[in-house]
Formats: structure tokens, sequence, C-alpha cells
């Protein structure tokens, strides 16, 4: 009986050893508005107009952001991109022409994730 077990006891060790122990990490958890922010226009574009940006992104890149549509009320907003620092906002009319620039400081962090300019 001694012998079986000792058998038994040294096949499972063997098993054991061969099988690869995979160890993983979980990525660190991402917090709202941590290391810039997304941007949104409240109320202040030109109605049914567009928006460009220009600055620095998350990984400290310098950017251009695609069209961003404005509603009636001259609001719009950017998922998905994320800004710090000085950011140039370039306001266009619907027909093209352009309305105003104007520069937004958008902090790398606070409570949430959006930044009006």
């Amino acid at each position: 009986m001694r012998t079986r077990i000792g058998k038994l006891a040294v096949g499972v060790a063997m098993v054991t050893a061969t099988v690869p122990v995979v160890v993983t990490a979980a990525a660190a958890p991402a917090f709202a508005g941590s290391n810039g922010q997304q941007i949104a226009f409240n109320y202040n574009g030109p109605s049914y107009g567009f928006v460009y940006l220009e600055g620095w992104n998350q990984d400290g890149n310098w950017v251009y952001s695609p069209s961003i549509q404005l509603d009636y009320y001259g609001y719009g907003q950017l998922d998905g991109w994320w800004w710090r620092g000085s950011v140039t906002v370039k306001f266009y009319n619907s027909n093209g022409t352009f309305a105003r620039g104007s520069n937004c400081n958008v902090p790398t962090d606070q409570w949430g994730d959006w930044t009006y300019c």
C-alpha cells in the first residue's frame, strides 16, 4: 500500500511539474479624467457649423481632430479623443467660412472625462 501511494505521489508531482504555471495580472484600471479630457462644445458654436481641434493628446503627441459636426444650438462633442494642455479650437459656419478661433485649456486630470470649450 505504501508503495502505491508513493508511486502515485511521484506521478502527480511529475505531471504537476510539466504543466506550465501561467500567472496573469490585470491591467491597472483607468481612472476617470486622469490623463486628459474629451472635449465638448456647449452651445457656443455656429448653428449647424463644425469645429476642428489641434493640440496635445494623452500620449504627448500633437494631433489634429476630424471635423466635429455641431447641431442647431452649436453643440457638439468628440468621443474617444483625449486632449490636455492648450488646445486650439477653430469654428466654421455651415457654409465652410471661418467663424472664429480660440484656445481652450484642458486639464490633465479632473473628476470627470469632459471639458467644455
